[in-house]
């Protein structure tokens, strides 16, 4: 487990751009981003986008179950909205940090970012590099497809993405991101 003032900035300011850039200012749920999945979703027939805040996935991950349904979905909302009551935006987030699912190796789970630190890079969190901390960012959205282990490809170009993102919301410059998307996996 790690405090929310270990986790590197770049670490912390990029999972909210990429999962969450409106954290600080919903009360757990953005109807924007449920509007925008939501209207993506019936456009296509089937679920390919999620609205989800990081309140919001730290609830499902917590006490619901994974299926997709609207009572669950609506579940989820009310139970995000009185846990954004009950504690501060960085104790969620900081929750979030050290419970977010990153992988699998065999029987055992990857929970959190420094387990995965550990996992993947053999290095404590505050010692990655741009390029590792935007890898395992990027592995948020789906790890088994993006576990760097099994899919290298997948897993640089996703961690591209997420570089991308990153500076265009202002994270990083475009120097870094640069200097970062050049580097390999690292693993």
């Amino acid at each position: 487990l790690v405090r929310l003032d270990d986790v590197p900035r770049t670490l912390r300011d990029g999972l909210l751009a990429v999962e969450d850039h409106r954290f600080y200012e919903h009360a757990g749920i953005s109807l924007v981003g449920i509007a925008r999945a939501a209207f993506s979703n019936l456009r296509s027939g089937h679920v390919v986008a999620g609205g989800s805040t990081i309140t919001q996935q730290l609830v499902k991950n917590y006490y619901l179950t994974p299926e997709r349904t609207f009572v669950r979905k609506g579940t989820e909302v009310l139970m995000a909205m009185l846990l954004e009551l009950h504690y501060s935006k960085d104790q969620i987030l900081e929750s979030y940090i050290n419970e977010v699912y990153l992988g699998q190796e065999g029987p055992r789970s990857v929970h959190g970012f420094a387990l995965a630190s550990r996992h993947y890079f053999d290095a404590p969190l505050n010692q990655l590099g741009l390029h590792q901390q935007a890898l395992l960012i990027g592995m948020i959205k789906c790890p088994s497809l993006y576990n760097p282990l099994r899919n290298p490809e997948r897993a640089l170009t996703r961690r591209n993405v997420v570089l991308n993102e990153m500076e265009e919301l202002g994270v990083i410059t475009a120097a870094q991101a640069k200097a970062a998307r050049a580097k390999p996996l690292d693993l």
